[in-house]
């Protein structure tokens, strides 16, 4: 495409990055969508699989608050290694559980790493790449993140069904671990300035909040992340195999066409977010195509029919986080990004939290079709947000 240049201007340790970002998520993203299979095979039910969920995903949440500064202070590369080691010995442990209660404590630390891996990814990108191309990198790296799970999906589905849970998240936990030596070949960005003492370091970072640009940034990626990841962790999988009565390796192929989807258009939504003039409508365009996803879904009974929802859910999702992203990075000086980009991680998380607890109880107590009626306020709710946001982003000394 001769007018859109989608990968000019990225550096050797963006592609780095990126590889050892595939090679974990290809597993861990790609068994993500078999978690409420395996806490159901071992015992739990719907409102239970939301609860381990949930609980899980708490101490992260509040490491989130310290897990960026600590990059801020000892840089992104450490984190980035580390993580990945911790990731895989906790997915070998949790191949270990016999009950949905014995899973708590290895998923609980399974999750914990990413609250110093996931800030400093967000803000080694922001840190190696100069701020025009910030479009095009977040809409590669989501591609990237989608395109391993295409691999994923298929690979972890057939493994479940061939050789069972043990082995799917032991093979989870050896790839982790070999993400790590990848990640060895990355170097540690150049500081801009030289880190002030903690309290005034952490009163400026803090003190970007004020500007209600950057606050409606971080509360429209939590609300974001959190409905999205609820829909496919609990909703999606769990009418599936309720409503759909479909196995793993169906929905494993489901789940890789529509990251194949978004993985060849998320470049292109990155690349086109770059535009003051096209981000608005291509986000609420994005948003609005979720309502007729989630009308689908209430009357969804076969393969492709679920398909079809996945592609209008998800697989179209290619301007709004790109949006969200790019123009918080651009929001942020290189000096603050580890604090705000886990601030940010962090209010995602309790999102998240809330948002699947809501969901997995309300799945019980309205029943599926009610609970996915209810779920119309997400995409009406996002778009208020974006317009907010877009009115706020005129008088911020922040948006560039």
């Amino acid at each position: 495409m001769g007018l859109i240049r989608l990968t000019s201007g990225l550096p050797r340790d963006f592609w780095i990055l990126l590889s050892s970002l595939f090679l974990i998520n290809m597993f861990a993203l790609g068994f993500s969508p078999f978690m409420a299979y395996f806490l159901r095979e071992i015992g739990a039910s719907v409102s239970e699989t939301a609860f381990v969920l949930a609980l899980s995903r708490v101490g992260y949440g509040l490491l989130l608050l310290v897990g960026g500064v600590v990059g801020d202070f000892v840089g992104r590369r450490l984190p980035l290694i580390i993580g990945p080691i911790v990731i895989g010995f906790s997915f070998i442990a949790l191949s270990g559980a016999r009950t949905w209660s014995d899973a708590i404590i290895p998923l609980t630390f399974s999750m914990l790493p990413t609250a110093f891996t996931a800030p400093a990814v967000f803000a080694y990108i922001s840190d190696i790449i100069d701020e025009p191309r910030y479009g095009r990198a977040y809409g590669i790296y989501f591609a990237i993140m989608n395109l391993s799970a295409i691999l994923g999906y298929v690979i972890v589905g057939h493994i479940i069904e061939i050789y069972g849970y043990v082995v799917s998240l032991e093979s989870v936990g050896a790839v982790s671990i070999l993400t790590a030596l990848v990640r060895v070949w990355l170097r540690e960005p150049r500081r801009s300035t030289t880190l002030p003492p903690l309290a005034r370091y952490l009163r400026e970072a803090y003190g970007t909040l004020k500007d209600r640009f950057v606050s409606l940034l971080v509360l429209s990626h939590a609300l974001y992340i959190g409905m999205a990841t609820t829909m496919v962790s609990v909703i999606i999988p769990s009418w599936a195999r309720d409503i759909a009565s479909m196995g793993e390796a169906q929905l494993s192929i489901i789940f890789a066409i529509e990251s194949a989807v978004y993985s060849v258009l998320s470049p292109i939504g990155g690349r086109l977010i770059e535009s003051s003039v096209w981000w608005l409508r291509l986000s609420i365009l994005e948003l609005l195509i979720k309502i007729p996803a989630l009308l689908l879904l209430t009357q969804t009974l076969t393969f492709f029919q679920l398909l079809l929802v996945m592609i209008l859910d998800s697989g179209l999702a290619i301007f709004v986080l790109p949006v969200l992203d790019s123009r918080l990075s651009a929001a942020l000086a290189s000096i603050h990004r580890g604090a705000i980009w886990g601030l940010q991680q962090s209010i995602t998380q309790a999102a998240t939290i809330s948002l699947t607890l809501i969901g997995g109880y309300a799945w019980g107590a309205l029943g599926p079709v009610n609970t996915v009626l209810a779920f119309l306020a997400y995409p009406v709710g996002m778009t208020l947000l974006i317009l907010f946001l877009a009115r706020a982003s005129r008088g911020s000394h922040f948006s560039g």
